[in-house]
């Protein structure tokens, strides 16, 4: 999910916003729920006319709950989102589709999978009819059908569409954001699941240094990485990256 309301003109709410951003990067969520939920009084207080700034608070909290595994929560957060934006005036096609994306990735969470399917292929076919080119939504996206393959049975579409989204996700968050390590916890995952034990392994290591060096030994992602290929695990439910 986008995690910045650059559209405000508050320099309070961009910096809240900000604030929002790195601490769900470094896995502070609860710090990270109370800068949007600060920022989103002020934007309803002060500009409740700025659909895009509100409807982007909206999507970075349901950000927040969906990382946390709040999934009815987020929903009903990223459905409100959605709903502001569509009734601006003039709603911003690339955060349309982000909210797409977002939304499929809860409704993934909460195992309703054909409508997550849904949503991720319409946030892709906005991102490809507007030749827009955004590689951190495109990564959810394609990361979200992966794993509804991988859990359908499906582990050789699975390990393209997985390891698409990590390519898309270093490109656009860098070799050592925490999602690229959740990426490549998937795709350890579905490596193993194809019998390609060393493959897996190799993208099982990267993910653990990459999440170590970022959320520490104690976090939830780093011990379900370190403890993937002993024994078998499904990949991880997938977060939406900061663009």
């Amino acid at each position: 999910m986008t995690q910045a309301g650059r559209s405000s003109g508050y320099p309070l709410v961009r910096a809240l916003n900000e604030l929002g951003l790195w601490c769900k990067a470094v896995g502070r969520y609860a710090e990270g729920r109370r800068h949007y939920r600060r920022a989103r009084r002020l934007l309803e207080r002060l500009s409740p006319s700025d659909t895009e700034s509100l409807a982007t608070v909206y999507h970075n909290l349901a950000g927040v709950e969906h990382a946390t595994g709040r999934y009815a929560a987020g929903e009903v957060l990223a459905r409100k989102g959605l709903a502001i934006r569509l009734a601006g005036p003039r709603p911003s096609a690339r955060m349309l589709a982000a909210d797409l994306i977002a939304l499929a990735a809860i409704l993934e969470g909460r195992n309703r999978w054909d409508e997550a399917e849904a949503l991720y292929l319409r946030g892709l076919h906005l991102l490809e009819r507007l030749s827009l080119r955004q590689p951190a939504e495109e990564a959810v996206a394609w990361g979200g059908l992966g794993i509804l393959a991988f859990r359908r049975g499906r582990p050789g579409e699975a390990l393209q569409l997985l390891a698409r989204a990590v390519r898309l996700k270093r490109r656009a968050l860098g070799p050592t954001h925490p999602d690229l390590g959740l990426a490549l916890h998937n795709l350890a995952a579905a490596y193993r699941m194809v019998g390609r034990e060393a493959a897996a392994r190799a993208a099982r290591d990267r993910a653990v240094a990459i999440l170590e060096a970022r959320l520490g030994m104690k976090h939830p992602w780093t011990r379900a990485s370190r403890n993937l290929l002993e024994p078998w695990q499904c990949p991880a439910q997938n977060p939406d990256p900061p663009v």
